[in-house]
């Protein structure tokens, strides 16, 4: 069982177990930063340039002032900032905000830790937004199926060490995921599913957000079915899978980390897989047939630089059919799906069924989905 805990984490600094000078000595450092930082800012030319034509009421003013002028005026801010990180990873084992540090060099985003008075009413419009699209993309005479990717701390609670999460997520996956199977839209269990895949592998990268390439395939084979038993009439495809050389790999969490290379959580070894169309067909404007399956979702499948892990790739052979990919990097699930209802793409190849990869930890982020 997943273990949780009442209140949100909360960085550590009393520790009854640490000598008495190190209870200080973070509040002594940063008020040395801030001091000798506020004379230096305050004698630097660039402090004393004021942006003109900028509305003080809304706070153009000072974003700009703080951008163009208060920041770079302030010598070594990076420096400190990134020695006061180091530090406090060494003496507390803690990463700076953003990420919170588990056993074993496992890094985890304080997003999966946080809760709000709000998360209730977000969470029911997302459910309310989620059924929306379903009436919408039914209109169309396309299926919704939803992969409610669980998140990272509930597949691997276990690495978190000293660390809960809060109790009132131990249930957030399975109410939401029931919501959405009682209003029709199939979802499968794929905390089930991940936690029953654990011994295969790392399902999620240590140091970073995302999901790794076994993640992603284990995802795919659990939501094939579920397309399958929609019985549509894909247009088939095949697909051969290749992997390259494994090669280690820094995750988006170690920036949180600010120590030099050796010293801090080891990167990642992953070895890429690439999916290729093996048969003579092709879909789209370009190919015989139409791309009958759009996946829709966020960096956990979008097409990027970073992207190791090719979930369209293996959705695309696992069911045998070319997957439209719609995912859009570092915008959350709603935004992407809110374009691809109004895009070109929709009308160049009517779905007959679309996938939304929704991760858990963005149940709760405000994405203004009424817009």
């Amino acid at each position: 069982m997943t273990e949780f805990a009442q209140d949100t984490v909360k960085p550590n600094l009393d520790n009854p177990a640490a000598p008495r000078v190190l209870q200080w000595l973070p509040a002594a450092f940063l008020l040395a930063v801030v001091g000798v930082g506020a004379v230096l800012a305050l004698t630097s030319k660039g402090t004393r340039t004021f942006p003109t034509g900028q509305d003080v009421v809304t706070g153009q003013w000072m974003g700009t002032y703080e951008k163009t002028n208060l920041d770079p005026g302030v010598p070594w801010r990076d420096a400190s900032v990134n020695l006061w990180g180091g530090l406090n990873y060494r003496l507390f084992n803690e990463a700076r905000d953003g990420a919170v540090i588990g056993k074993d060099g496992w890094l985890f985003t304080n997003e999966e830790f946080q809760t709000s008075k709000t998360d209730a009413a977000e969470i029911a419009g997302k459910v309310a937004y989620i059924k929306q699209v379903r009436d919408d993309l039914a209109k169309g005479g396309a299926k919704l199926v939803v992969a409610l990717i669980p998140a990272k701390v509930r597949v691997y609670a276990d690495e978190l060490g000293s660390m809960k999460v809060p109790e009132m997520n131990a249930l957030l996956y399975e109410n939401f995921r029931q919501q959405l199977v009682a209003a029709g839209i199939p979802a499968p269990n794929l905390a089930a599913d991940f936690e029953a895949a654990k011994s295969q592998g790392d399902l999620f990268f240590h140091t970073d957000t995302h999901w790794t390439p076994l993640g992603a395939q284990v995802a795919a084979q659990a939501l094939a079915p579920v397309v399958k038993e929609l019985g549509l009439d894909l247009p088939a495809a095949t697909y051969q899978a290749s992997k390259k050389p494994p090669v280690k790999r820094s995750g988006d969490l170690l920036r949180y980390v600010p120590v030099p290379e050796g010293e801090g959580p080891a990167p990642d070894t992953v070895q890429e897989a690439v999916y290729t169309r093996t048969d003579t067909g092709g879909g789209g404007l370009l190919g015989s047939d139409p791309l009958a399956v759009t996946l829709v979702g966020t960096s956990y499948s979008a097409v990027s630089k970073n992207n190791v892990w090719h979930f369209d790739g293996v959705l695309s052979k696992v069911l045998g059919t070319e997957v439209l990919n719609a995912a859009q990097e570092g915008k959350g699930p709603i935004v992407p799906m809110r374009g691809y209802l109004k895009s070109q793409d929709r009308k160049d190849n009517p779905p007959q069924v679309v996938v939304w990869e929704i991760p858990e930890r963005f149940l709760r982020v405000d994405y203004e989905v009424k817009k």
